[in-house]
């Protein structure tokens, strides 16, 4: 690389702060509850409210359906998405209502959410670590696996429950055999890890 070159600083300002996520989430959540519509955060922001803080540039939302707003894009898997202002700028808010073969799991998801200190709903770490098995994305591998090495934040019984009443023993058979090597993936880094600090 040249010394004259230039490097894009784009992505970087676009990263919003867990505080602008949050104030987001809240004002997406206040028209969605005004239209009786529930939601629950989804997505980096969540990630953050767990603890692992990464860059992340949108809010994502799970909801029953689609809010009355001016949508900015279409989802492909289902949902829009919608520009909120927090002070002085749009903030990406992505809802996602999955209309695929995943419907039953992030509606499952969306009716166990919890709530959060301010309010808000939040999908629990369980039913994350399963939304994020599913996605092909690198940053969503890199979330599970903190997910799963995170001290007493996933319990794995409750993963194979939830699974269970949502889609029926049968699948969630597979579902958490599948699950079993991201399981073993993320025990042998954290093995590794304490082995490194002993």
């Amino acid at each position: 690389m040249s010394d004259d070159s230039k490097v894009n600083s784009s992505t970087l300002r676009d990263s919003i702060s867990t505080e602008v996520g949050i104030k987001a989430a809240e004002i997406v959540a206040q028209i969605a509850d005004a239209n009786d519509i529930p939601t629950a955060l989804a997505g980096g922001i969540a990630m953050h409210i767990y603890g692992f803080t990464r860059a992340t540039t949108d809010v994502e939302m799970l909801a029953r359906s689609v809010l009355p707003l001016e949508a900015t894009r279409r989802i492909d898997f289902g949902g829009e998405g919608y520009d909120v202002k927090v002070d002085d700028r749009n903030v990406p808010v992505d809802v996602i209502v999955r209309d695929d073969k995943l419907a039953k799991i992030y509606q499952a998801a969306l009716a166990q959410a919890k709530t959060t200190d301010v309010g808000l709903k939040i999908v629990s770490p369980e039913w994350l670590v399963v939304m994020k098995h599913f996605s092909p994305r690198a940053k969503d591998r890199i979330d599970l696996t903190w997910l799963l090495q995170e001290e007493g934040l996933v319990d794995r019984k409750q993963i194979e429950s939830n699974l269970t009443k949502a889609i029926g023993e049968d699948a969630a058979f597979y579902v958490v055999a599948d699950l079993d090597s991201d399981y073993a993936y993320a025990d042998f880094l954290k093995a590794r890890e304490k082995g490194k600090n002993n």
